[in-house]
């Protein structure tokens, strides 16, 4: 009855090589072989060349960057950072923006696969909340928000995403959405596929994230925790089973001074490449609004 939720937590070995099994007989190389660094190194070459022999790249459409302070950035050693440290959290979105973005995603409607649901924000937390618990919601077509729209074609972004990527990025997946405070349990909140364990990302065999924290967001209101480095250190056996992993499996191969909580205010802008391990802690005083894009 539970099976769904061991193969999220990954505790049953076997049951992850039954998943990866899957995976290969449905073709979904891209899972397969994107958990492997050396494959995303030699995609980022192809894609480029690729790109080269095109003579252009598709012409995409670019605005004038969101981002604060972002000349004195070097995108070199931005690039550099990431491929190191996997992260890098030293950006901000300015404050218009983020007034404008939060302002939409109280008011756009709000949708809840795992329980087949759709309300707004405040109607969440006046009629809602005290029958159903809830982990998560997406705003529904968040690129409808103009300053989101503007961000996804943001000409900072693109360019950090194409020197850390190697290729300029064609395609990217944008996602906003609520994480609300509240006393869930670890099974509900798994229950509604909120990412509360330890993972890393295969989403193909290449990809850059770029997320920002719309509310001031701390470890009671569902922090981002990554371990350094993981995006290419990891040991063979982490490789060769599910992508989620138990808690006890990080704590023992890596050391407390690898595992980093980004915290911070509204507009906090944060780089990562997602195949290193990380997590979303429970938000269980504020709620969290976290938009994120995903370069590929």
């Amino acid at each position: 009855m539970n099976q769904p939720n061991l193969a999220y937590t990954s505790d049953n070995p076997k049951l992850d090589y039954r998943v990866i099994i899957r995976k290969i007989f449905s073709g979904n190389f891209g899972y397969i072989f994107g958990r492997f660094y050396v494959c995303r190194v030699y995609y980022s070459r192809y894609k480029k060349i690729k790109q080269f022999l095109k003579i252009q790249i598709e012409k995409t459409l670019k605005f004038d960057t969101q981002i604060l302070n972002d000349s004195h950035c070097d995108i070199q050693r931005i690039s550099s950072y990431i491929h190191q440290n996997s992260y890098y959290d030293q950006l901000e979105l300015n404050q218009e923006s983020v007034t404008s973005i939060v302002g939409a995603a109280k008011t756009k409607n709000l949708i809840v696969p795992a329980k087949d649901l759709s309300f707004k924000y405040n109607e969440y937390q006046e009629k809602i909340k005290p029958y159903h618990k809830i982990a998560t919601a997406d705003v529904e077509q968040p690129l409808k928000i103009e300053e989101v729209y503007k961000l996804r074609y943001d000409s900072y972004l693109l360019e950090v995403a194409s020197q850390y990527l190697g290729y300029f990025p064609t395609n990217c997946d944008v996602k906003l959405w609520w994480s609300f405070a509240d006393n869930l349990s670890p099974e509900e909140r798994r229950s509604q596929f909120q990412t509360i364990d330890y993972h890393y990302d295969i989403h193909g065999f290449n990809f850059f994230y770029v997320s920002f924290y719309l509310t001031d967001v701390d470890v009671k209101s569902g922090a981002h925790r990554l371990v350094k480095g993981s995006h290419v250190n990891k040991k063979i056996s982490m490789l060769l089973r599910s992508a989620r992993v138990p808690e006890e499996l990080i704590t023992q191969n890596y050391s407390p001074e690898d595992i980093i909580t980004i915290e911070g205010k509204a507009g906090k802008c944060f780089l990562e490449d997602a195949s290193c391990f990380h997590k979303a802690l429970p938000p269980i005083e504020n709620d969290r609004l976290l938009l994120q894009l995903r370069y590929f």
